[in-house]
């Protein structure tokens, strides 16, 4: 029997039902009714008091347990990629006012990590054709990896740089969740951001501003005539990648808030 109680007062329970979950291959619910009479071995216990020293230490529970819900999917995460984030879902949604549901479209997700934007588009439109770009190859094996779990056939994944992507097509739709965060703000980020999340998916370079000035101008040769973006950005950054992208001929024509009534995302016209 383990005391329960204990171990409560290191984790709040119900994160404490999600651990004994996963190492009991139990549904959480089964857990909330039946903890008590759980019986553990010595390798589970062990197992539990790592999760908890894991939690302790500030990491989040979707990087310990190795998911994360998004949009209608769960993903596999691990510290090679960042968590998928509510806000994110912005993109998917404004997606699906663009195109309709049995419509056939080429898009492009810059920076693709988990795959999450990525794949939860081409579930939402499986005759459209995706190609999700990341230079980390560990982040595009996690990508492959959630390819594969949610069974979706219409994406590629590759392991390139943008400054190295040659696209054979162009795309009617280009979204992206870029690095976008000051160099010097992420010391000051919360410990389950900067000490579990890859430094390469947050950093924007000094004002936080690199991956826009990059993508402004190659995203100029990747996107048709009429085509649409969809970019998050930082709290601040509305009016800076807003004349980033003009000044490169694109036309802003909507943006949208997260629930916290910040400007998360932004839709540029080409």
């Amino acid at each position: 029997m383990i005391n329960f109680e204990n171990y409560s007062r290191r984790c709040p329970m119900k994160i404490l039902r999600l651990f004994v979950a996963r190492i009991k291959s139990i549904s959480a619910n089964d857990v909330m009714f039946d903890m008590d009479k759980l019986r553990f071995s010595r390798e589970e216990i062990a197992r539990l008091e790592d999760f908890i020293s894991r939690y302790e230490s500030h990491e989040p529970v979707s990087k310990i347990l190795n998911k994360r819900e998004f949009w209608n999917s769960e993903f596999f995460v691990n510290a090679d990629v960042l968590d998928p984030r509510p806000e994110t879902e912005i993109i998917v949604e404004r997606t699906l006012k663009l195109f309709g549901k049995d419509q056939h479209f080429d898009f492009l997700d810059i920076g693709t990590g988990s795959g999450c934007i990525l794949l939860s588009i081409a579930k939402e439109f499986p005759k459209s054709c995706g190609v999700g770009i990341d230079l980390s190859e560990k982040a595009v094996i996690v990508a492959r990896k959630n390819k594969s779990g949610l069974n979706v056939k219409n994406v590629e994944i590759q392991n390139v740089s943008w400054n190295d992507f040659r696209p054979q097509k162009k795309f009617d739709l280009i979204v992206s969740n870029p690095p976008y965060i000051k160099t010097a703000d992420i010391l000051n980020l919360d410990d389950n951001v900067k000490n579990f999340d890859p430094h390469l998916a947050l950093d924007g370079g000094r004002d936080g501003l690199d991956a826009y000035k990059q993508l402004s101008g190659l995203m100029k040769n990747w996107i048709k005539p009429r085509g649409k973006i969809l970019l998050e950005i930082g709290f601040d950054q509305h009016d800076s990648v807003k004349n980033i992208f003009e000044s490169k001929g694109f036309f802003l024509e909507n943006t949208y808030l997260d629930l916290q009534q910040i400007c998360r995302v932004l839709e540029f016209a080409a």
